[in-house]
């Protein structure tokens, strides 16, 4: 064995150009490893993931893969870059110059490839939890949430692979981090507003008091449906088209209301009064029987009609029922009233208000409407 390495020394020489072949040697025979290990995952590795439930790993395979060549070509180049640089000699001065900058530029682009590499991967990640946490809950995060994790998390690595790169040149990155770390206090002193809704923002994504889409009720009073979820204030359609911009700190400090969460589902409400010496069983079964035939309005639970007050000149009776969208809650309150009141007037029902303001404007002798 010891003669064959002479004799192979001997034919490629030595000094320089031994260090060039050894460089030769590295590099190929990490492309030749690279090689076998992506085929390796197309063959054995397609079978085995294939065999698995699961789709995270099919989403993995796939960001892998394509990237195993580049990953064994900037390895190896490194590899053969190391070997040729033991081969100069210290007076060669431009010989020295290129390998250190070759060196330079293959190192920044492996850890550009690994980041690209390890961003993609917890990119996955992060899609895939979300697919499942929405599968599980049927509550939809990414709308708003992924985005921005998306970018904390690409900063996040982006900042580390910096840090490594300079530390790896022989910068002194610790003057940088308290230097960061104290513009960071002053940061967060001067823009505590900001940064209290923004933390609020995560809260409202993380705990979901109310989604994209929701109609709510804010404390001021006003009723909208929530058109975006932001990182520093939600924004809410009224009714009116006009686009209401909160503060995601006021959101988590005071009361919201959420009509469509957690179901669809939302009670209708309509008051009637009706005269005294009104037959209230008349009443109550012309009411149920336009609420029975309401297509808006859920058949179970069925409506109920209750009689809720005694006035002063009328009897109060509340219908109630419930629709599975809160879209048709006003269409189906709007025609129960004009169904009711057209019924009222055909069977001769008078509504006590009316007879009230009657008796007020036109008095008899006697106290009571000359329509009576």
């Amino acid at each position: 064995m010891g003669d064959i390495i002479q004799r192979v020394q001997q034919y490629i020489g030595s000094g320089f150009t031994g260090y060039l072949w050894n460089g030769m040697v590295a590099f190929f025979a990490v492309m030749v490893i690279g090689f076998f290990f992506k085929y390796f995952l197309n063959t054995i590795g397609r079978r085995l993931i294939a065999k698995t439930d699961t789709e995270l790993d099919d989403k993995l395979f796939a960001v892998i893969l394509p990237r195993v060549k580049w990953l064994a070509i900037v390895i190896g180049l490194y590899l053969a870059a190391e070997q040729i640089s033991k081969g100069i000699t210290h007076t060669d001065k431009i010989g020295e110059e290129l390998i250190h900058y070759s060196e330079a530029i293959i190192y920044i682009v492996f850890i550009s490839l690994m980041t690209m590499l390890v961003i993609h991967l917890i990119d996955t990640l992060l899609s895939h939890a979300m697919e499942v946490h929405a599968k599980i809950t049927s509550v939809k995060v990414n709308e708003a949430i992924f985005p921005i994790l998306n970018k904390l998390v690409m900063i996040f690595i982006f900042f580390v692979a910096g840090v490594i790169c300079l530390g790896h040149f022989g910068v002194d990155v610790s003057s940088l981090l308290v230097f960061l770390g104290g513009g960071s206090v002053a940061i967060a002193l001067a823009a505590q507003e900001t940064l209290s809704n923004m933390i609020a923002g995560f809260i409202i994504m993380i705990d979901r008091p109310f989604r994209l889409g929701d109609r709510i009720k804010l404390p001021s009073g006003e009723i909208g449906d929530v058109f975006e979820i932001g990182l520093r204030s939600t924004k809410i359609l009224d009714f009116d088209n006009n686009l209401i911009v909160s503060p995601n700190a006021e959101l988590t400090k005071t009361k919201v209301i959420n009509y469509s969460y957690p179901k669809n589902d939302i009670r209708i409400l309509i008051e009637v009064t009706v005269a005294y010496g009104t037959s209230i069983e008349r009443a109550k079964e012309i009411m149920l029987n336009l609420a029975r035939q309401n297509s808006d309005l859920l058949k179970l639970p069925e409506p109920s009609i209750f009689f809720s007050a005694m006035g002063e000149s009328s009897c109060t009776l509340q219908l109630l029922g419930r629709t599975d969208d809160w879209k048709k809650k006003g269409r189906a309150e709007n025609a129960l009233r004009e169904q009711i009141y057209t019924a009222f007037m055909k069977e001769g029902i008078s509504s006590g208000i009316a007879k009230h303001i009657v008796q007020l404007s036109s008095p008899d002798t006697h106290g009571t409407s000359k329509n009576d």
